[in-house]
């Protein structure tokens, strides 16, 4: 009587392709070895607790030269299709598993979400309180306020220095940061307006006249101004609100 070597032993399967069994194994009985390896390790089980049901008996089971090929064709996996190119054929074997084959349940260990990384904070520049498009800033106009560094880009202000003074291009709201884009120069001085003109320096001497604004200007423009009672016209560069130097 010919003996059926045991293929749900991988150790021993090893051993018996060593001792050449595999060439005299019929077509089904090589199919069903390499069929219960396979199901092992998609499953993480030991070939013990897989177990292939036997097909029709009306389909005979053709040698396979290129190697048999397995997949999963259902959702349910309880059947594995078995391809073979040469001769190109394909047969669908039904596959169990028996009780406690499933690989174990992850512990609390491996099931516990990873410690996600506290985020980093870093300051910007926001509105103290609501702020007016066409605002000028003043000192108390602005805050640092603290905010997660991911959601801070190069459009945002990170020191008050050289704020002030500057004109709001729309309105903000009270803790909004202050992006770039928001600002531009303010106009220190506005046409029709009477300027203070300082004419000299303090190390010689110093004059100041009231004239005329003829054009507006922001702070280091260049502007005419007009002498009032003299109608002379004068040029100077904005310094500050309502105040140039004279050129």
């Amino acid at each position: 009587m010919k003996m059926t070597p045991n293929f749900t032993q991988s150790s021993g399967l090893l051993l018996l392709l060593a001792s050449g069994w595999l060439q005299a194994a019929t077509p089904l009985e090589q199919m069903n070895a390499a069929l219960t390896e396979w199901v092992s390790a998609q499953h993480g089980i030991p070939t013990s607790s897989v177990t292939v049901a036997p097909p029709d008996a009306r389909v005979a089971v053709q040698p396979c030269g290129s190697g048999f090929v397995f997949d999963y064709p259902f959702v349910n996996k309880e059947h594995v299709r078995v391809r073979c190119a040469k001769p190109n054929w394909q047969l669908f074997v039904k596959v169990g598993l028996t009780p406690g084959a499933a690989p174990p349940l992850p512990t609390a260990a491996t099931t516990a979400p990873k410690a996600t990384p506290a985020p980093e904070f870093r300051q910007v520049v926001v509105a103290s309180t609501n702020l007016l498009a066409g605002q000028v800033l003043q000192r108390d106009s602005l805050k640092l306020e603290r905010m997660e560094a991911d959601k801070i880009n190069k459009a945002h202000y990170q020191e008050l220095q050289g704020l002030e003074g500057q004109e709001l291009m729309r309105a903000v709201r009270a803790g909004e940061p202050i992006r770039v884009s928001d600002l531009r120069q303010a106009t220190l001085v506005k046409r029709g307006e009477m300027v203070l003109m300082i004419v000299g320096s303090p190390a010689t001497f110093e004059i100041s006249v009231k004239a005329e604004a003829m054009q507006d200007g922001r702070a280091g423009e260049q502007i005419k101004l007009r002498n009032t009672e003299s109608g002379r016209t004068l040029s100077a560069v904005v310094t500050g609100k309502g105040t140039a130097r004279g050129l």
